[in-house]
């Protein structure tokens, strides 16, 4: 929620590694809370860069001139869900910490207001998800052996911009579960009906 959004739509993320359940926990969530939930922009962002540049077949997904509009299109989907929102809550298959992290991981830099940015925004809690699912390559993905790493990295982003989160470790069924439960400790839960 950007400072000046009333503070009425509580946001939680998901967020962590590649290949770790991120988009099938933000879509379960949000069926169950019955609201709207945002998708990671940089998929079909880079999907179409590679679809129409080949980059693939040149050793390549992302470059660094990918950072701001990947940014900017990740702002776009998140506010968009925000305004669609229902019954209070909306939920993020990650969200602009994430760009802010691939962003200093491959490249070693970030445009000038990205960090800015990311504390300007507000989340109500991150789920960190552990990547202990088995992992796919889909042509975007490129870091398999490097997850456990990349775990470790967005803990200490969310440790750095001061966030409250919990580990989902959970797995098959138990991730949801163990979702619910860590919303329901937070006061997030589905209003009751009269």
């Amino acid at each position: 929620m950007r400072s000046d959004e009333p503070a009425t739509v509580k946001r939680i993320v998901i967020f962590g590694p590649e290949c770790s359940g991120k988009t099938t926990l933000a879509r379960q969530l949000a069926a169950h809370f019955g609201t709207s939930w945002s998708p990671e922009y940089a998929r079909p962002y880079l999907t179409y860069k590679n679809d129409i540049e080949h980059r693939w077949q040149r050793g390549f997904i992302s470059m660094y001139d990918d950072v701001e509009p990947m940014a900017i299109g990740q702002l776009a989907v998140e506010d968009h869900a925000v305004a669609c929102a229902a019954n209070g809550m909306v939920f993020h298959d990650t969200n602009l910490l994430t760009n802010l992290v691939y962003a200093e991981y491959y490249f070693g830099q970030t445009p000038e207001w990205l960090p800015l940015m990311v504390n300007n925004r507000v989340y109500d809690g991150y789920l960190l998800m552990k990547p202990n699912l088995p992992w796919h390559a889909d042509g975007l993905r490129d870091r398999p052996r490097q997850r456990n790493l990349l775990l470790e990295i967005f803990k200490n982003a969310l440790h750095l911009h001061k966030c409250r989160y919990a580990q989902i470790s959970a797995t098959g069924e138990g991730r949801m579960q163990q979702a619910l439960e860590v919303l329901s400790q937070w006061g997030i839960s589905l209003p009751v009906k009269p």
